[in-house]
C-alpha cells in the first residue's frame, strides 16, 4: 500500500515538475470590463473547447495572464465575439496589445507586439504560408485531372525547402500532416504509403491539431467507402453485444491501411463518435465501445480522446440538462433560460445583423407566427453583438416576432453548446431539456419538430385545423395538377 501512495505522489510530482507556465500581458483596446478568454479545441474530432483562462480588462484596458502549459500548442484568445489563434510555446512571457479588426465582418483580432519574434501568431503565419494556395496550385493546377509526376515533385519540393525554415517541430508536424492530406485528397499516393514516407508510426504526433483531421477525414471517407474487405454497413450497422473495441481493432488489422494501432485507434473512435452523433449506431452500445477505448486504447492521447467524445455526445444528447444560463433583455434587464419553461423553446443565435441574413430570418419568422397561432413553442434569437443600440433599431425595423436577446459579456452560454458559426439553432423541450443541437433549418421539417414536442392535441393530427390564410406560403401545399 505504501508503495502505491509513494508511486502516486512520484507521478503526480512529476506531473507538476512538466507542467510549464506562460504568461501573456498587454492592451485590450476594446470597451474596459471586457470578458478575455484563452481555449483551445479538446481535440479535432468534436471540437469541444476547452476553456484554460477567463479574465475582465481592467479600467486602464490592461490585461495579464498566467497559464500551465506542458508542451507548444494553438490556443485561441477571444474577446467578446472577436478571436485569434496563437501558437504559444512552455515557458514564454508574451506582451500582446489587441484591438479588433476595423472590418466587423472579420471578427477577428489585430495583434501588436514590441518585439515581432514574439508576436505568437507569426510563426502559425509562416507555417501556413508554406501550404499556401499558390503551393496548392502546383498539386491541384489542372481542374479535373489527377496531378503529374512532376505537379507531385514540384509540390513535394516547394514543401521540403519551407520545412528547412522552420525550427518548431510542432509547426514541422502541422505541414507534414496537411502534406499528407494534400497528397491524399490528390490520389498522388495512397494513405498508408504517405503515412509511412513523412511519418514513424513509434512517434507519431497525435497531439497536433492537424494531425487529428487529418486520420479523422481521411478515415471518415475510408469507412464511408469500405475499405477491400470491410464495409461500413455490414461491418459497424448494428454492432452485436458480443463485439468489443478490441475486436473492432482487431478485424480492422486485416486491412493494410491500417497496420499503425494509433492510427487504427483513432481512426475507430473518429467514427464510432460520427456514427453515434448521426443515429447510425444505438448510442448505449457506442458508448459502451468508447468507455472501453477509453480503458484499452494504448496511448494516453487516445484514452483521452474516447473520453473526450462520450462527453461530448453526452452534453448534446436529447434529454441533456442545461445550466440556467442568464440572458440579458432588449431592455437591459437580466433573464434565465428557465424564465422560458413549459413550450418547447427554438434558439437562434447570431453575431450582427450583417451575419443573420435576411432570408434565414424572414423563413423563421414564418415559422414563429404560425407556431404561436398554435400556441406550440417559443422563439428567441440571441446575439452576441456588443453594439446593442444598432441590433435594437434593426429588430424593431423588422418586427420580428422573435425575441431579442444579448448574451452575457461572459460568453458561458456560447461556450457550453460550442456555438463557432452564426447564425446557430437549439431547440429545447417544455421543460427546458435539449431536444437538438443545430435543428431543421426553419421551415416546415422544423415546425414539424416543434410540434410534436408539443403535448397533446397536435399529436392527434397530421394538419391542425388552422385558417389556411395563417400558413406561411411555404408550407402549404402545391396545387395538383390536372
Amino acid at each position: 500500500m505504501k508503495g502505491c501512495f509513494l508511486f502516486l505522489l512520484l507521478l503526480l510530482s512529476f506531473n507538476s515538475f512538466c507542467q510549464k507556465t506562460i504568461s501573456i500581458s498587454g492592451k485590450l483596446k476594446m470597451m474596459a470590463g471586457t470578458t478575455l478568454r484563452i481555449w483551445k479545441y479538446t481535440d479535432n474530432i468534436s471540437f469541444d473547447r476547452q476553456i484554460l483562462y477567463k479574465t475582465k480588462s481592467k479600467t486602464d484596458s490592461s490585461y495579464s495572464i498566467s497559464i500551465p502549459l506542458k508542451e507548444t500548442q494553438i490556443l485561441t484568445v477571444s474577446a467578446n465575439e472577436f478571436n485569434v489563434e496563437m501558437l504559444f510555446n512552455p515557458e514564454q512571457n508574451y506582451n500582446i496589445d489587441l484591438t479588433p479588426f476595423s472590418n466587423p465582418s472579420q471578427k477577428g483580432l489585430f495583434i501588436s507586439s514590441k518585439d515581432k519574434t514574439q508576436n505568437p501568431q507569426n510563426e502559425l503565419i509562416k507555417t501556413y504560408e508554406i501550404v499556401s494556395d499558390s503551393t496548392l496550385s502546383l498539386l491541384f493546377g489542372q481542374t479535373n485531372r489527377r496531378p503529374t509526376l512532376e505537379n507531385t515533385k514540384q509540390f513535394n519540393s516547394t514543401i521540403d525547402k519551407g520545412l528547412l525554415k522552420i525550427k518548431d517541430n510542432f509547426c514541422k508536424d502541422l505541414v507534414q500532416s496537411l502534406r499528407v492530406h494534400f497528397l491524399t485528397m490528390s490520389k498522388t499516393i495512397r494513405f498508408s504509403s504517405a503515412i509511412n514516407t513523412y511519418f514513424h508510426c513509434e512517434d507519431l504526433p497525435l497531439e497536433n491539431p492537424a494531425f487529428q483531421s487529418l486520420v479523422a477525414e481521411n478515415f471518415q471517407a475510408y469507412f464511408q467507402s469500405g475499405p477491400p474487405s470491410i464495409t461500413r454497413y455490414n461491418f459497424f450497422a448494428g454492432i452485436p453485444d458480443s463485439v468489443h473495441f478490441n475486436d473492432l481493432l482487431t478485424l480492422l488489422s486485416k486491412d493494410q491501411e491500417l497496420a499503425c494501432t494509433s492510427i487504427r485507434e483513432m481512426a475507430l473512435l473518429s467514427n464510432l463518435y460520427n456514427m453515434i452523433r448521426e443515429g447510425e449506431l444505438e448510442p448505449g452500445k457506442g458508448y459502451s465501445l468508447l468507455r472501453e477505448g477509453a480503458e484499452k486504447a494504448t496511448g494516453s492521447f487516445n484514452r483521452r480522446l474516447a473520453v473526450n467524445l462520450e462527453r461530448s455526445l453526452s452534453s448534446k444528447e436529447s434529454g441533456a440538462s442545461l445550466p440556467d444560463f442568464s440572458l440579458i433583455t432588449a431592455e437591459g434587464n437580466n433573464i434565465n433560460l428557465s424564465h422560458f419553461k413549459g413550450k418547447p423553446l427554438h434558439i437562434t443565435f447570431f453575431s450582427s445583423k450583417g451575419l443573420a441574413d435576411i432570408n434565414l430570418l424572414n423563413q423563421l419568422t414564418d415559422v414563429a407566427h404560425f407556431a404561436d397561432s398554435l400556441g406550440a413553442a417559443k422563439f428567441i434569437c440571441i446575439t452576441t453583438d456588443s453594439n446593442k443600440e444598432d441590433i435594437r433599431k434593426f429588430w424593431n425595423e423588422k418586427k420580428y416576432p422573435m425575441q431579442l436577446y444579448f448574451a452575457p459579456d461572459d460568453y458561458e452560454l456560447i461556450d457550453f453548446f460550442n456555438i463557432t458559426k452564426f447564425p446557430s439553432f437549439l431547440l429545447l423541450d417544455a421543460e427546458g431539456k435539449l431536444n437538438s443541437v443545430a435543428p431543421n433549418f426553419p421551415g416546415e421539417l422544423l415546425l414539424k419538430q416543434i410540434i410534436a414536442l408539443h403535448p397533446t392535441e397536435y399529436h392527434q393530427t397530421v394538419d391542425p385545423p388552422v385558417d389556411p390564410k395563417r400558413i406561411p406560403s411555404f408550407l402549404q401545399e402545391r396545387p395538383s395538377k390536372k
